[in-house]
C-alpha cells in the first residue's frame, strides 16, 4: 500500500547557493524494474517533518536488481509539476537524462523497456545522498526517448515519468552494478 502521511505546515527558510546550484544529479543513476520488487516484504518508509526516507527494498529471488546507467555529465534532471484541478490535482514527476553514443545497449533499452515500470535511484552530487524516485505501487514509467544521430552528436534522451503526487525519498538501501564500457557500433 502507498504510505500517505499528512505533515503539518512548517516554515521554509532561505538557503544559500550550495543548496540551489545546478547540476545536482550525479551522472550515474540506478534502474530497478518494478517486477523485481518482492511486494510481500515492502520497505519501511519514514515521512515526517524531520525525515523522508525509504529502507532497503527486498528483491525477488533471481531478480536482475539495480542496473547502473551512466548519463552524459550534467544532463540528468528531475522536475515535478502539479496543479489543482476541479476534482483532483494533476501531477507529473519527470526524470530525463542523455545516454551518449550510438550503442546496441541503448537501442535494447528503448525497444525492450518503453512503457515498463521502474524505480530509479539518483545520487546528489553535493551531499552524496541517494534518492529513490517512484515507489512500490507508484513506479516511474520509461515514457519517452529522443534518439539523435546527426551532425551535432550521437545520443539518446530517455524520460521517466510518474503521475503521482509522491516526491522522492532518501534511499537508505544499497545499489549495485556498474556500467561496463560498451564499444558501441
Amino acid at each position: 500500500m502507498i504510505n500517505i502521511v499528512d505533515i503539518p505546515l512548517s516554515p521554509i527558510a532561505a538557503v544559500g547557493d550550495r543548496e540551489t546550484q545546478a547540476n545536482r544529479l550525479y551522472n550515474k543513476a540506478y534502474l530497478l524494474l518494478e517486477d523485481d520488487i518482492d511486494y510481500a516484504q515492502l520497505p519501511a518508509e519514514t515521512i515526517s517533518s524531520a525525515a523522508r526516507t525509504m529502507a532497503a527494498l527486498v528483491l525477488k529471488e533471481n531478480a536482475t536488481g539495480f542496473v547502473e546507467v551512466s548519463f552524459v555529465k550534467h544532463t540528468a534532471g528531475h522536475t515535478s509539476e502539479g496543479s489543482e484541478g476541479d476534482i483532483t490535482s494533476e501531477v507529473t514527476n519527470t526524470i530525463t537524462g542523455t545516454l551518449g553514443g550510438r550503442r546496441i545497449v541503448i537501442d535494447n533499452l528503448i525497444e525492450s523497456n518503453l512503457g515498463k515500470s521502474f524505480l530509479l535511484v539518483t545520487i546528489d552530487a553535493v551531499t552524496g545522498k541517494k534518492y529513490i524516485h517512484g515507489r512500490p505501487y507508484a513506479p516511474l514509467t520509461l515514457s519517452a526517448f529522443n534518439k539523435r544521430v546527426n551532425g551535432e552528436n550521437c545520443s539518446c534522451d530517455v524520460t521517466f515519468t510518474q503521475k503521482n503526487l509522491m516526491q522522492e525519498l532518501e534511499y537508505l538501501g544499497s545499489v549495485t552494478g556498474s556500467a561496463e564500457e560498451d564499444p558501441g557500433e
